[in-house]
């Protein structure tokens, strides 16, 4: 579900990673290609924006998933599953 909100709304997803730098950062960047799609300045420009700020939102959001994957067999191995130890 995160990967959808990335791909539609980049910010949003980054805000709700928990990663609120990375999300101001990719809200002045998603903001920035819808100028620029929406003025005469160019779609092509809006939409390029648009994709690395879907992508850097993506990229993220998979980066924080694949952390909580890793910590939680750390967390096994070391035996802190609630099975001993």
């Amino acid at each position: 579900m995160l990967y959808l909100v990335a791909l539609i709304v980049p910010p949003l997803a980054l805000f709700l990673v928990g990663k609120p730098f990375q999300g101001i950062f990719n809200l002045i960047l998603w903001l920035a290609s819808i100028v620029f799609a929406l003025t005469i300045l160019g779609f092509t420009i809006g939409f390029v924006l648009w994709l690395i700020a879907a992508l850097h939102a993506a990229f993220v959001v998979n980066g924080v998933k694949a952390d909580k994957r890793n910590q939680a067999l750390i967390d096994a191995i070391k035996g802190r599953d609630g099975q001993g130890g």
